[in-house]
C-alpha cells in the first residue's frame, strides 16, 4: 500500500497477536482498541465503507450485551449461594433424614442404621459390608412393627474384631408371618448440630458426621 505523509502505518497482525497473547479470549474493550486500531490505520483513499463500520459496531454492541448478561449471571448466582446458605442454617437444631445405605463409620464407635418397613415383620435381617462389599457382620431382629425402625451396629466384625474407620453399608431383609419378603427402605437420621459451608457443597453435621445438604429428603421439627 502507498504510504500518505503524514499518517502513520500500524501492523493490524503484531497488535492482534498481541492481545491474543495476553489473553486468549477478548472482552468488549479489547474489541474497542481493535476497532479503534483498524479505523487509524485505513487507508484515507479507501476508508471502511457504512455497512461494514455498522456491522463492526453491531459486533460491539452484541458483546456488550453478553458481557452485561454474564455478569448479571454472577450476581443471580452469588445471591442464590447465600440464600441457599442462610436456609441451610436454619436446619440447625433440626432432625433430617437422608435416604440410602452407606455410612461412614469410625472406630470404636457404634452405628444407628436406619430403616422403614412397608408391613409388620416377624423376622429381620440387617447385613454389614465394608468399602469392598464383603459381609463383615449379620444381625437378626425379631418382630418389628409397620413403619420406621432402628438397629444398633456395635462396629465389630462376626468374629468381635473391631472393624477399622471407612465406608460401610448395609441391606435389610423384612419377612412377614406368611414368609413373604416385606419392602424395605433403608435410610439415615439425626440431630444436626451445626452447617459447613464447603467449596462446592454445603454440608450438614449429623451424629458428628458431613452429610451433604443435597442428599437430605426430610426435615423434622424436634417437639
Amino acid at each position: 500500500m502507498e504510504m500518505i505523509p503524514g499518517v502513520t502505518s500500524i501492523d493490524n497482525s503484531k497488535t492482534v497477536t498481541k492481545m491474543a497473547d495476553e489473553d486468549s479470549s477478548l472482552g468488549k474493550d479489547d474489541f474497542l482498541k481493535l476497532l479503534i486500531a483498524q479505523l487509524s490505520a485505513q487507508d484515507p483513499l479507501d476508508p471502511m465503507g457504512a455497512q461494514d463500520f455498522s456491522a463492526q459496531l453491531a459486533q460491539f454492541s452484541g458483546l456488550e450485551q453478553m458481557t452485561n448478561v454474564n455478569a448479571n449471571l454472577e450476581i443471580i448466582q452469588k445471591l442464590e449461594t447465600a440464600s441457599q446458605n442462610t436456609s441451610s442454617l436454619n436446619l440447625i437444631g433440626k432432625t433430617v433424614e437422608s435416604y440410602g445405605n452407606a455410612f461412614n463409620h469410625s472406630a470404636n464407635s457404634s452405628e444407628t442404621l436406619s430403616y422403614s418397613l412397608a408391613s409388620d415383620a416377624v423376622s429381620v435381617r440387617i447385613d454389614m459390608f465394608d468399602s469392598t462389599g464383603s459381609q463383615v457382620d449379620m444381625i437378626r431382629i425379631d418382630n418389628q412393627g409397620q413403619g420406621k425402625n432402628t438397629a444398633s451396629w456395635d462396629g465389630f466384625d462376626k468374629q468381635g474384631n473391631p472393624l477399622p474407620t471407612g465406608t460401610y453399608s448395609y441391606t435389610v431383609k423384612a419377612d412377614n408371618q406368611a414368609g413373604g419378603t416385606i419392602a424395605v427402605d433403608t435410610f439415615s437420621s439425626g440431630l444436626v448440630s451445626d452447617v459447613v459451608f464447603g467449596k462446592d457443597e454445603t454440608y450438614a453435621i449429623v451424629n458428628g458426621k458431613e452429610l451433604p445438604i443435597s442428599a437430605i429428603k426430610r426435615v423434622s421439627i424436634n417437639q
